[in-house]
């Protein structure tokens, strides 16, 4: 091990890495004699130029969307092999780590260039500005570059800039929409650097990714006043990835007393009012103002009581369908059934009457994940699936996927039930 490896101090993780990940990467590592730097060096003198001439569009063979995807994933995947074989190999070293940060800048900046004109230039200089700062953090000893959440959103953030600044998917990929992710991408960075400085102490993180849940809600809400239930389905499902990880960060790190308030404040904006105002946004008039006033008290009801008999319950279920399952049906029901209010009205009431039948008990599919972690990894794979079905095809084909999921998750214990008692029956 280097210097570096013993001095530096072990991090807990959101994520823990299962042990098969860890030994898939160890045979990568093995299988590659290139020394890291070398990866991040062609990174940043073959990869790079190529990139910004494709997106620059200064030669015709470059200037094609394949090209530049291709172009940006063999990007993202000499990104993942320099830091995974430096690790496997014992190969870390100070320098190493900051070659591969600074490998990393120079198309984010490139990216950013070409969405002038196209997004608000503060927003653009504080994603880049900050990316800096903690560059400059990494090199003065605070922090740790190895940050998978960090690399994912960064990398999620940056593939957008590319298609809005290449004026791919406008049908999906919108100026808001990218603008709201930026401002998400900021607050997650804003947290690290607040807390290498040791200004966010660690009890806190769990309450500053309840704010981004929340933050979640709030433009879903937005989405769903422009008339892009698409966009205002994609935060909602966000807000459920930041209320698995506000849990997560609140037992590894420990939380709040307004912890507790600020989880729940978020769930019933993001699953509760959200979706109502959803409805009443989209639908309009008197039966607008009902079914989202209707949907709401029924999730926020669930919401209160989940609270007050969470010291009575077991941990790996939940009495009744989760609320989260219940904003997926409803969103999903109103982007596909809209304009027959009959049917909608029928998913809205099974929705509702699912999240309040407490004698029901569904799996936590958080703490599920966490004991098959093999399937955490694929559900990018799944997210990716799902998008290249809106984008190459129409939205409705991802929405009404997800909207079966959740209706064959919601009708599970029933059918469990069914097959008992027709089992009792036929015995």
């Amino acid at each position: 091990m280097t210097d570096t490896q013993n001095t530096e101090p072990t991090r807990k993780r959101l994520i823990t890495k299962p042990l098969w990940v860890d030994r898939m990467e160890a045979q990568i590592a093995a299988g590659i004699s290139i020394h890291p730097n070398i990866i991040s060096g062609a990174k940043l003198i073959i990869i790079c130029p190529m990139l910004i001439l494709a997106l620059k569009q200064l030669k015709a063979i470059l200037a094609n969307p394949i090209v530049i995807i291709t172009l940006f994933l063999l990007f993202c995947l000499l990104d993942y092999l320099d830091g995974t074989i430096a690790l496997h190999r014992q190969l870390e070293t100070a320098f190493g780590k900051l070659f591969d940060r600074l490998t990393d800048f120079p198309v984010l900046v490139a990216v950013s260039c070409f969405c002038i004109d196209i997004l608000p230039i503060p927003l653009i200089a504080t994603k880049l500005g900050l990316d800096l700062f903690l560059i400059i953090q990494h090199v003065m000893g605070y922090g740790n570059t190895e940050n998978r959440i960090r690399t994912g959103i960064n990398h999620t953030t940056l593939l957008a800039l590319l298609i809005i600044s290449q004026g791919w998917a406008p049908q999906f990929i919108t100026n808001e929409f990218v603008i709201y992710l930026l401002g998400m991408n900021i607050t997650f960075s804003a947290v690290i650097f607040f807390y290498n400085l040791g200004i966010l102490q660690k009890r806190f993180i769990a309450d500053a990714i309840s704010c981004a849940n929340l933050l979640c809600g709030i433009y879903s809400m937005i989405f769903a006043a422009k008339g892009r239930l698409d966009i205002s389905l994609v935060f909602l499902m966000l807000g459920a990835a930041f209320d698995g990880f506000d849990g997560a960060a609140a037992r590894k790190f420990g939380g709040t007393r307004w912890g507790v308030y600020s989880d729940d404040i978020a769930d019933g904006v993001n699953y509760g009012i959200a979706p109502g105002v959803a409805l009443f946004l989209t639908l309009g008039g008197i039966q607008g103002c009902i079914m989202g006033i209707f949907y709401s008290l029924f999730t926020i009801s669930r919401l209160v009581y989940f609270t007050l008999n969470k010291a009575d319950s077991d941990p790996n279920y939940f009495s009744g369908v989760p609320s989260t399952v219940g904003a997926l049906v409803a969103i999903c029901s109103l982007i596909l059934f809209q304009d027959s209010q009959a049917l909608l009205g029928l998913m809205i009431g099974i929705a509702c009457i699912q999240m309040v039948s407490f004698d029901s008990y569904y799996r936590h599919l958080g703490r599920a994940l966490a004991a098959n972690r093999r399937f955490i990894f694929g559900i990018p794979v799944i997210i990716i699936l799902l998008l290249s079905g809106g984008i190459f095809w129409n939205k409705e084909v991802p929405v009404a996927i997800i909207l079966g999921i959740s209706l064959v998750y919601g009708f599970i214990p029933t059918l469990i039930n069914f097959k008992k008692v027709i089992a009792g029956k036929i015995e």
